[in-house]
Parts: structure tokens; C-alpha cells; sequence
């Protein structure tokens, strides 16, 4: 499948027109870095997933030194746009992670520890006495 970059840069300013400070350069610089990390057969939406992922994690830190200021009647409270666009990178994170995953079949499974029966932890009780702390 072919990949057509300047579509996939168009997509992600679209996607990213809000942002202030945001040009047609880190649109380029984050399609590219996506083309390079992933082999040639990618498909658009992952390569845009994990473009979209690292340009959330970019601005995330270029507002890190936002602030909160109160001025008797006047407030100004940015403080929270860095944690916002840092749940926004993890959520991309996320749905490239699952992309990843559907498209190169996830086969994770956790196994039974094989030295350790299966059984409950203790409760403080065993069953025929109750069990007493001493303070």
C-alpha cells in the first residue's frame, strides 16, 4: 500500500488547526518521523495514530510551564492544559497500541504461576479459631 505523505500532513493539520503555534513544518516533521519508524506497508491510520500521539506528546511539553495566577478579582489558570494534552497523547497512545495490535495479531496472555497453587490470600481467619491481633 502505498502512502501518500502530503495527504497524511494535510490530515494531521487538520486535526491539529486548533492548536496555537502548531505549523505546516511539525505537520511535516512528525509525518516523516512516522514513515521512518514504520516499515513501508503501514496503513495511513496507524501512521497518523502514532503521528498524532508523538504531536500531543510535543505540545504537552512545550505548555509543561503554564501557570495559575489569581489577582484580587482577576484569575488565570492554564495549569491544566499540559495534563490535558497529556491524556489526550495517552489516549492516542492507546488506539495505536490496539491498531498495533489487530493489525499484527496480539497474542499477550498472562500464564498461572506453575509454583504456586491457586487459592485465596489469607483472611485473618483459619477456619476453626478466629484469629486475634494484639494491639
Amino acid at each position: 500500500m502505498a502512502v501518500d505523505r502530503q495527504t497524511l500532513i494535510d490530515r494531521l493539520m487538520r486535526r491539529f488547526k486548533g492548536v496555537p503555534n502548531f505549523d505546516m513544518t511539525d505537520a511535516e516533521e512528525l509525518v516523516q518521523e512516522a514513515l521512518e519508524t514504520h516499515n513501508s506497508d503501514a496503513s495511513d491510520e496507524l501512521l497518523l495514530l502514532y503521528a498524532q500521539a508523538q504531536g500531543a506528546w510535543q505540545v504537552a511539553f512545550s505548555v509543561a510551564h503554564y501557570f495559575r495566577f489569581s489577582d484580587g478579582e482577576e484569575e488565570v489558570d492554564k495549569s491544566m492544559i499540559a495534563e490535558n494534552y497529556r491524556k489526550l497523547a495517552r489516549d492516542f497512545q492507546d488506539e495505536y497500541e490496539a491498531e498495533m495490535g489487530r493489525l499484527l495479531g496480539n497474542n499477550f496472555r498472562i500464564m498461572r504461576r506453575a509454583d504456586r497453587p491457586r487459592t485465596t490470600p489469607p483472611t485473618g481467619e483459619s477456619g476453626r479459631r478466629l484469629w486475634r491481633r494484639r494491639y
